[in-house]
């Protein structure tokens, strides 16, 4: 610009780029399965960088002829420019904070099996009797409701306590056992962390053959934290369950308003909203390239009837 001193400098983003590699085959292989592989796309790890993984597509076809015959070649990997964690978790933050471990156990008549989130009982006892059931540990803080729901015959014969080590009033949630019924609830308010480790199953005397659900809903949860721990702002993929209107912040900064319906996905790389395979843009109100993490901690809170958020792609490196 005439009159100007300096260059103007324009941000436009980071540009895919080629990673190539040699690849050798030996001993027994089908060529038509090395074929498929390399005619591929999606998520890649190079053994240079055993922790990260690149988003890829191979785009040259790779000299197959060459390949039979020498057994060798040259492979072009299409890269886009970011790269992501690839030892890192995904985040899944539920409202429902109970979850059973899968076990089994058999005492005086009685088996109780726990698989996919539900409790069987069935048999008859030779006495009282009582079960430890573990359950995933979980620190609860804040008012959490347990809801429990039964199935079956005789499930009005036995109680069950949620609690850290043992089966006393002081150790569990609420401090009481909970009758169970087709449906009961129990509320308490903890002022200080307290973490629970089983459930606590006490059978009376009689014929058994019932089965429980039961959720752990923290009626506060509205937020919490992830840390990027890459070198750039990352954008993430967030999937949302629940219903009705919600509105989504990222360190105290709306950026969506959604209308939810079961689940939905807002993809921070793509700029999109899925329900499945199907678009679902109209579902959601705000600008997509606000959707961003910055490096280091970060809040993500809303407000609304949500039940369960899953997160992805956290950490980003250029």
């Amino acid at each position: 610009i005439d009159g100007r001193d300096g260059d103007i400098m324009r941000n436009v983003g980071y540009s895919a780029y080629d990673k190539t590699m040699s690849i050798g085959l030996f001993g027994d292989f089908d060529i038509d399965e090395v074929i498929k592989f390399f005619d591929s796309e999606g998520k890649v790890v190079f053994s240079n960088e055993p922790d990260k993984f690149y988003y890829y597509k191979i785009v040259n076809q790779i000299d197959f002829e060459k390949l039979i015959r020498f057994r060798t070649a040259t492979v072009t990997f299409h890269c886009q420019p970011f790269k992501y964690s690839a030892i890192e978790d995904d985040f899944s933050i539920y409202r429902n904070q109970l979850s059973f471990k899968k076990s089994s156990s058999t005492f005086n008549g009685i088996t109780v099996n726990c698989q996919n989130g539900v409790i069987s009982v069935k048999g008859t006892p030779t006495d009282i009797t009582g079960f430890y059931i573990p359950i995933t540990p979980m620190t609860l803080i804040g008012e959490n409701t347990l809801s429990i729901t039964t199935q079956g015959t005789g499930a009005n014969l036995s109680q069950l306590r949620v609690i850290g080590d043992t089966p006393s009033d002081e150790d569990s949630f609420g401090g009481t056992y909970v009758q169970l019924d087709s449906s009961v609830t129990l509320t308490d308010t903890l002022s200080e962390s307290k973490t629970f480790r089983y459930i606590y199953l006490f059978i009376g005397r009689g014929s058994v053959n019932f089965t429980i659900s039961a959720q752990m809903n923290n009626e506060d949860l509205t937020s919490f934290d992830v840390f990027n721990r890459g070198n750039i702002q990352s954008r993430p993929r967030i999937t949302l369950y629940g219903s009705g209107t919600v509105n989504l912040s990222i360190n105290n900064v709306e950026l969506f308003t959604i209308t939810l319906n079961e689940y939905i996905t807002i993809d921070g790389a793509e700029m999109n909203a899925y329900k499945g395979d199907t678009l679902a843009n109209r579902s959601v109100s705000g600008d997509y390239k606000n959707l961003l993490l910055n490096v280091g901690n970060n809040t993500i809170s809303w407000v609304g009837n949500v039940s369960q958020i899953e997160i992805e792609n956290v950490s980003r490196w250029i």
